[in-house]
């Protein structure tokens, strides 16, 4: 019978986790501890067939609201702005 200590671990060189985001995105992170130690060697990202970027969905409700109810992403802040807003700030022409 081997004892703990002689027996011998093989570990996995090659080897992949997958990620489930809540917008339905899945994320594969591909491993390889003979080419890079510290980190994936490739992330793969596969998007559900109707993903929207949040940019591509603010997009689109912007097109069932009249000009004074929409609102656009000021890049500066990160924070979204009114119609007039924007337009002062020149994201709108």
């Amino acid at each position: 019978m081997q004892t703990k200590s002689s027996m011998n671990v093989v570990s996995a060189r090659k080897y992949q986790h997958q990620f489930k985001d809540e917008d339905g995105t899945v994320s594969i992170w591909k491993y390889d501890l003979d080419k890079f130690t510290r980190g994936p060697v490739e992330v793969e990202i596969v998007y559900p067939k109707d993903y929207l970027s949040p940019e591509q969905a603010q997009k689109k409700a912007n097109k069932k609201l009249p000009k004074s109810k929409q609102q656009f992403l000021n890049p500066a802040t990160g924070k979204l702005v009114g119609y007039y807003r924007a337009k002062t700030l020149g994201l709108v022409k």
